[in-house]
């Protein structure tokens, strides 16, 4: 009514006739209506056009989308792989360490140093399409990083050696922590988020707003339910890779075979161990709140043995009594499983469909391993979800040697090959 009774006023100001102060107000109610009209019309465009902003967005998540292959690689000489002999093409993303901590400073092994200062410069300037970022903790690290993050004062030191490391080594387009894990104690899940909130703030003052933040997380529910404050990893990380592997491997208190990592749950599989599979954890993390375009699947190149209780009992779920004779502790790299295999008498290779994985045995020994149709399998699952990406662990533990043959060319005895890490790059780069 503001303009009306301006109007209003107006017209007396000017002292015209009763026919003029009523055409005036019927002018201006008409004025009012007609700029109501508008609005509304204005409105209901605005609403369609934030409607049809919000399907487009929605429609162009349903498509394909870049995906990702974060690679792990291990400096400390592993398996003899040097980072020159990754194919440029191979990777988008390389993940370089383990680096350490102690006492919230990032400490470079020896041989992670000598390959920041010569070959990741070397691989840059030959594939400066790769993204190479500093691989910070690991399988050892939970007290470590329990300790860094527990006051803003611990944070800072660990911010202030980062900073030191990043301007030492300018191949490094940034970092992925790898806290196992951050536990429901002590505020652990709130101080990470704090340390994630406080490194981008630093960047940004630093101006490394191109740099990349990622996070290895824990893929069980069991597990990341109190390790992570989902919807803000969204805030801070670039994307996050799932450790969608050793999901079964022997323990005292698990003793019996299994697979390490199953693509759904099988049949007779029940209640908790219902969810320790890929397609459970993937789908638990998206309905947790994490885009789906952070989700990177991590996929395992390695696999476990086992020691059976009695040969004749082979199946999946059979009595163990221990890790296998092949590889250490349990863990085999494919070549190792390939050459252990070669040397069993009559080995007994299998494939269980349902959960897209292969596992052998001979005698006492049972492995669960990958081989190129399980990758395969797993790969496409990632694909046709338009996640974020795949992610492999680790480049140190594909079949260097190709004792499996699965790239039959005399050739590939010269250098190191990566059969599984290879089909998962031709899977996704299909996708695009």
């Amino acid at each position: 009514m503001g303009s009306y009774e301006k109007l209003e006023d107006n017209a007396r100001g000017r002292d015209i006739d009763e026919l003029s102060v009523r055409g005036h107000r019927i002018s201006g109610l008409q004025t009012i209506i007609c700029w109501t009209v508008l609005l509304s019309l204005l409105l209901c465009l605005s609403i369609g056009f934030i409607s049809l902003g919000l399907q487009g967005l929605q429609s162009q998540r349903s498509e394909p989308v870049d995906q990702r292959l974060v690679c792990y690689y291990a400096s400390d000489g592993t398996q003899n792989l040097s980072l020159l002999d990754v194919p440029g093409d191979l990777c988008t993303h390389i993940n370089i360490g383990p680096a350490n901590l102690d006492n919230a400073t990032i400490v470079l092994p020896d041989s992670l140093i000598q390959v920041l200062q010569n070959d990741s410069r070397s691989f840059r300037a030959a594939h400066p399409q790769v993204h190479l970022l500093l691989w910070i903790g690991g399988a050892d690290s939970g007290r470590q990083f329990a300790r860094m993050v527990v006051n803003h004062a611990m944070r800072k030191v660990f911010l202030q050696s980062l900073r030191q490391i990043l301007r030492t080594y300018p191949s490094m387009d940034g970092i992925d922590l790898d806290w196992e894990f951050p536990s429901a104690y002590d505020r652990e899940r709130m101080h990470l988020s704090q340390l994630l909130y406080e490194i981008r703030t630093e960047w940004r003052r630093e101006k490394r707003t191109n740099n990349i933040l990622s996070l290895a997380v824990a893929a069980p529910e069991g597990i990341a339910l109190y390790a992570y404050d989902i919807r803000e990893l969204n805030m801070y990380a670039d994307y996050v890779n799932l450790m969608a592997y050793d999901f079964h491997f022997y323990r005292q208190d698990t003793p019996f075979t299994g697979l390490n990592a199953p693509l759904y749950a099988r049949s007779q599989e029940r209640s908790l161990m219902a969810t320790f599979n890929i397609n459970y954890t993937v789908q638990w993390w998206l309905k947790s709140g994490l885009e789906p375009h952070r989700l990177v699947v991590g996929l395992p190149t390695y696999g476990h043995s086992f020691t059976l209780v009695s040969p004749l009992n082979r199946r999946i779920g059979a009595p163990a009594s221990g890790f296998g004779k092949c590889g250490q502790l349990g863990f085999t790299t494919l070549s190792e499983t390939c050459e252990c295999a070669a040397k069993y008498i009559e080995p007994t290779f299998a494939y269980d469909a349902e959960t897209c994985s292969p596992y052998l045995s001979a005698l006492q020994e049972w492995i669960s391993y990958e081989n190129q149709t399980s990758i395969v399998c797993k790969a496409n699952y990632v694909k046709s979800l338009s996640l974020g990406g795949v992610m492999v662990f680790s480049l140190n533990t594909d079949d260097l040697k190709n004792s499996c043959s699965y790239l039959p060319n005399s050739k590939y005895n010269q250098k190191p090959v990566f059969p599984l890490t290879q089909a998962i790059r031709e899977i996704l780069r299909n996708s695009l």
